[in-house]
């Protein structure tokens, strides 16, 4: 599968609806590619962790308090072995995702169709976050805990699964994104895990995606190694191009060869932040034009910047108001018409 088409233009997950049906309908009316809605003002187990964690042995998850984690002093065995059992043989239906925790996917499963998108968008929370988003009883990240992490990845593989089979039912051409926050930690103090680490967690999550036959994506909202990224085989980085573009600037040989093998850049350049009321269309398709032309001085090829690139808000819209994401929405589409209109290659 490959994207002909520049500029088109996507979400990354969230938004800050209730109704479901509402939500699935702005996506597919307003995105190139629309993606199933996560809604975490709709209750606790929208939160993306609570989300996919579901399956999980001994999962605890109070609601009022706002708390999830996994007992650890219960017996797992159990639960886990139903998880590789599942894993191996494909039985992706018994950890899909369930109506309470999902129910933006199943109604967008059902008004998608309708539009007959080109392209549409499923997301899955990374394994990196998952895992030290996480916890125990005793709240340490369950990333650390070598069981739990072997098992916690096969399952993120399953509902990626879950999810590809499910939307190939409406369209053919599937993209995936695997949402990492918390590799904006990597290489500090407070995250004790290796390079090689998450590129073999990443790796295991993006093999399952595209042995689907769809393209997979990374999303990263802060700064990072973007070394980390361009070493997976991944499909698709997505990165908050309005704050964060230099960093991304300080890579220009990984992300030359990152582009050169058919990767595609997803120009987070609409901020999700009251900083969008200062900007205009115009003011951030000129944030756009610079930022490539900054990749451009530093020998990344033009013509792959420019034929190999997606747009989105900068990060999810969950915890927004519904007027500042009508706002982005908005921006978002009409520097993609000027970028559609006036980069050629």
């Amino acid at each position: 599968m490959k994207i002909k088409e520049r500029f088109l233009t996507t979400g990354i997950g969230s938004l800050p609806y209730l109704d479901p049906v509402k939500s699935a309908r702005e996506v597919c009316a307003k995105f190139d590619i629309p993606f199933w809605p996560q809604l975490p003002k709709r209750g606790f187990k929208e939160n993306m962790y609570v989300q996919y964690a579901s399956g999980l042995p001994a999962l605890i998850i109070d609601e009022n308090k706002k708390k999830v984690y996994i007992d650890t002093t219960k017996d797992l065995s159990e639960g886990l072995g139903r998880i590789f059992e599942a894993y191996l043989s494909n039985d992706y239906t018994s950890f899909g995702l369930g109506k309470d925790f999902a129910q933006g996917f199943y109604e967008f499963l059902d008004i998608a169709g309708q539009y007959k998108p080109n392209y549409i968008k499923g997301h899955v929370t990374g394994p990196v976050s998952f895992g030290l988003g996480l916890v125990d009883e005793k709240g340490k990240s369950i990333l650390y805990n070598d069981t739990l992490k072997e098992a916690f990845i096969k399952l993120l593989e399953i509902k990626a699964a879950y999810q590809i089979d499910k939307l190939k039912e409406i369209c053919k051409n599937i993209i995936v994104f695997i949402d990492e926050p918390y590799l904006t930690s990597f290489g500090s103090s407070y995250v004790n895990i290796q390079k090689q680490d998450v590129i073999a967690m990443l790796n295991a999550v993006i093999d399952k995606i595209k042995s689907k036959g769809v393209l997979s994506g990374i999303h990263c909202c802060g700064n990072t190694d973007w070394s980390v990224l361009t070493e997976t085989r991944v499909d698709i980085i997505n990165f908050d191009a309005y704050s964060y573009a230099e960093g991304l600037s300080l890579y220009p040989e990984e992300i030359s060869g990152f582009l050169k093998k058919g990767g595609i850049l997803a120009w987070g350049i609409i901020p999700t932040s009251e900083s969008v009321l200062k900007e205009t269309e115009e003011s951030l398709f000129n944030r756009l034009t610079q930022e490539i032309g900054n990749l451009e001085k530093k020998k990344v090829p033009r013509n792959l910047l420019l034929s190999n690139s997606l747009l989105t808000p900068s990060c999810g819209m969950g915890t927004l108001s519904q007027d500042l994401t009508e706002d982005i929405i908005k921006k978002l589409t009409l520097v993609s018409r000027l970028a559609k209109d006036n980069l050629a290659q």
